[in-house]
């Protein structure tokens, strides 16, 4: 861990893997909308594809939701201070 008084920027804690999360479900939620387009959309009518779209997306927003949400808890102090 580096001092403060070496020059080095301490930044938020844990902020490193979450954005590695963050950036690894956005390109997981486009290669699955890619995917059920190519592979599996033909079976279904427009509806149907939709809702799977939807329910990916709702998907990514949930693990977003879930990541950024406990880091944000952990930062309100921050803002006051």
């Amino acid at each position: 861990m580096a001092e403060a008084g070496m020059g080095h920027v301490m930044g938020p804690e844990g902020i490193g893997w979450r954005v590695g999360v963050s950036i690894f479900s956005f390109f997981a939620a486009i290669i699955a909308v890619i995917l059920w387009l190519f592979f599996y959309a033909g079976r279904y009518n427009a509806y149907q594809n939709l809702a799977i779209i939807v329910v990916i997306f709702l998907a990514f927003v949930a693990v977003m939701g879930a990541i950024w949400a406990s880091w944000g808890l952990k930062q309100r102090n921050w803002w006051h201070s």
